[in-house]
């Protein structure tokens, strides 16, 4: 089996047994988007190129299905990824075989977890992680690791849901904002879907991340400046920095986006962490 097939099949199977069945235009498209390393993390690595300048030694925690990696591998960036899953480590081989990467890139990427990551301190500029927060099993474990591992004048970039928006990602259904767990349920139930995944998702939140980097800062002596890069690239847009109001108008611009994508997708944390 070809990758690109072997990734529908496994995508099909893994919706099967958490969420629920997933239409197959879905599938079809989510896979070749995942198939597409050549620019689907374009937007990502604009954000670190604006950040952090001068960083090549990248981390991708968790790798997924190696777009991040790879389109970093491809551009010139030194990236390596951590994965659990047995079966996207599989893809991974496969990929790099078809696409005539080269197959050293297969040693870049380590069978791990975020809660223990087999890297010296220091070791990389920026480590970055995408829509995996909410799946691991202790997310202050991970920050404390991510932290640990990235060196000083670099930072992490940090991308996952924010359960207090109207929409989960994962069931791509409404929500009602850091739903509980037992009213939720029922809900998916009557909805017909799995409830029983839902043990496995994290409510992370901005909020909650910022408290507990703050309090890894404080406890490892770590000097560092979150950014929430929504706010940034608002306040950076040159209609509000020529402005002498538009600059306090943020919570109506985030506001408006909010009311945006009210029961239709996901609010999202996008944030930086400067470690000084």
């Amino acid at each position: 089996m070809n990758a690109k097939n072997f990734l529908y099949e496994n995508l099909k199977n893994e919706f099967k047994s958490t969420t629920g069945l997933a239409d197959d235009n879905y599938l079809i498209n989510l896979t070749n988007d995942w198939m597409n390393d050549a620019n689907n993390s374009t937007e990502r690595f604009k954000t670190h190129q604006l950040y952090f300048p001068q960083a090549n030694k990248i981390l991708d925690m968790a790798t997924g299905c190696g777009t991040f990696l790879f389109y970093g591998l491809l551009n010139g960036f030194d990236v390596e990824g951590v994965e659990p899953e047995k079966w996207k480590l599989e893809f991974l081989k496969k990929k790099i075989i078809e696409k005539n990467y080269p197959l050293d890139w297969e040693k870049k990427i380590f069978p791990s977890f975020g809660e223990n990551l087999p890297f010296d301190d220091e070791y990389f500029d920026v480590c970055s992680t995408y829509q995996t927060l909410e799946h691991v099993s202790n997310v202050q474990e991970c920050l404390v690791e991510m932290l640990r591992v990235t060196k000083k004048g670099g930072g992490l970039h940090i991308i996952c849901p924010d359960y207090r928006s109207t929409f989960e990602g994962h069931y791509r259904i409404s929500w009602l904002p850091l739903f509980p767990r037992p009213l939720a349920k029922i809900y998916l139930r009557l909805r017909g879907k799995n409830p029983n995944y839902l043990d496995t998702i994290n409510y992370v939140t901005e909020k909650r991340i910022r408290i507990i980097l703050n309090k890894i800062a404080t406890e490892k002596n770590y000097n560092i400046k979150i950014i929430n890069v929504k706010k940034q690239n608002y306040l950076s847009h040159p209609k509000v920095k020529n402005s002498s109001f538009l600059p306090y108008l943020y919570l109506v611009f985030a506001s408006k986006i909010y009311l945006s994508k009210l029961c239709r997708s996901e609010v999202q944390t996008n944030m930086i962490v400067l470690k000084k």
